[in-house]
C-alpha cells in the first residue's frame, strides 16, 4: 500500500491522519486487534510488545499486531494473568484476525460477503452471529444493517448446503468478528472454545 509509515508502539502514539481521510496511513499486515481499557493504552502497549509486533492505529486505545501463533499468544497472556493476577487489567478485549483487506465503501458489502462465507464449513449447523466494529467513516458505514444482511446471507447459504444453523446472540458456537479500521478490514472467527479458554477474546 502506498504512503505507509510505521509507528512502533515504543515511540508513543504519533500524530497521524485518520484512515479514510486525506493523507491516510496504511496499517501493517496484522492478525490481532487489541483494545485498551480507558486510559490504559500505554500500559497495554508495554504488555503486548514483548510478545509480538504491535503498532498504534489512529484510533485511541486501539493497537494492531502480528504474532506468529495466535493461540500461543493468547495462552501466554492467560498464563501471565494466572501467575500475576491483574496483569491483563489494561486489556479490554482481543480479536484474532484471519484475513485483512483494504476497501472502498461501495465495495465493502461484497468483500465482506466473500470473507464471511469462508467460515461456512466451520460453522456448519452451529449457532452464530456476525459482529462489526466500525472505526472511521461515520455516517457512511452503518454496522447494524450490514451485520443483519451478513447474518441473513450466511444463514441462507448454510441452509442451502443442508445444515440447520441458527443465530444466537447470547451464547453462540461462533462469532464472525469484523474489525473496520479506517479503510482496512480484518475478519476472524471466535469459537465457543476460544471464548471459554480465553475470556479476554470477545466482541463488544
Amino acid at each position: 500500500m502506498q504512503n505507509s509509515r510505521q509507528f512502533p508502539i515504543d515511540q508513543g502514539q504519533p500524530e497521524v491522519s485518520i484512515a479514510g481521510t486525506k493523507g491516510r496511513q496504511a496499517l501493517h499486515s496484522w492478525n490481532v486487534v487489541v483494545t485498551a481499557k480507558n486510559h490504559e493504552q500505554r500500559h497495554l502497549a508495554r504488555l503486548v510488545k514483548r510478545l509480538g509486533d504491535f503498532w498504534w492505529t489512529p484510533f485511541l486505545g486501539l493497537l494492531v499486531g502480528r504474532v506468529e501463533d495466535q493461540e500461543a499468544f493468547c495462552e501466554q497472556l492467560r498464563r501471565r494473568e494466572e501467575e500475576k493476577p491483574g496483569f491483563l487489567r489494561p486489556l479490554a478485549r482481543l480479536i484474532p484476525i484471519d484475513c485483512t483487506f483494504t476497501f472502498q465503501i461501495e465495495h465493502l458489502p461484497a468483500q465482506l460477503e466473500r470473507a464471511v462465507l469462508a467460515y461456512a464449513d466451520r460453522i456448519d449447523s452451529g449457532s452464530f452471529y456476525v459482529r462489526i466494529e466500525r472505526r472511521g467513516h461515520p455516517g457512511a458505514i452503518h454496522a447494524q444493517p450490514l451485520e443483519q444482511e451478513l447474518d441473513r446471507m450466511l444463514m441462507e447459504h448454510l441452509q442451502e448446503q443442508g445444515p440447520a444453523p441458527h443465530i444466537d446472540f447470547k451464547d453462540p458456537d461462533a462469532i464472525v468478528a469484523v474489525e473496520l479500521i479506517g479503510d482496512e478490514c480484518g475478519v476472524g472467527l471466535i469459537t465457543r472454545t476460544m471464548r471459554e479458554r480465553f475470556p479476554f477474546v470477545k466482541v463488544p
